[in-house]
């Protein structure tokens, strides 16, 4: 399974969004989300969106059975998760909270790629900052429609 996620930002620590797109092998979506996360510096929005996805992941029926690849068009959040000693320490908090969602996957991985490569992920942060509601939809059943998909939430 693989979650593009993105983080934007209106401004120097100016209203934040999150979003992300969650894809099986055969690049059918899972799951979306979009979500304001209020008024942030974009490191911290770049980490929340991670987390934000991870928690996803691990309250799904793919969690005891799939690895989670996570792409992100940020090289500072994919080298702090993956070398966290690296990271300010102003991060830390947010990056051993993370550390210990990890453990509880069956395996995951964090990878770097082109802007280009996370747009959708990116108009659905984008669209998060202005968002007076989560959006997270799930769909079920292999159709792309949405269905009433338990996420144990």
């Amino acid at each position: 399974m693989k979650f593009n996620v993105d983080g934007a930002t209106r401004g120097c620590s100016g209203p934040e969004g999150i979003g992300g797109i969650l894809t099986n092998h055969k690049r059918e979506v899972k799951v979306i989300f979009s979500k304001s996360i209020g008024a942030a510096d974009s490191n911290l929005a770049e980490l929340l969106g991670i987390m934000e996805a991870i928690i996803i992941f691990m309250s799904s029926r793919w969690r005891n059975n799939q690895k989670l690849v996570i792409e992100y068009d940020s090289s500072n959040a994919v080298k702090w998760i993956n070398q966290p000693h690296t990271a300010p320490w102003r991060m830390q908090k947010w990056l051993i909270q993370i550390e210990r969602m990890k453990e509880k996957l069956v395996g995951w991985d964090v990878k770097h790629v082109k802007r280009e490569a996370n747009q959708r992920a990116d108009s659905l942060a984008n669209e998060g900052v202005q968002l007076q509601d989560d959006i997270l939809r799930v769909y079920g059943n292999d159709t792309g429609d949405p269905a009433q998909e338990n996420l144990d939430l």
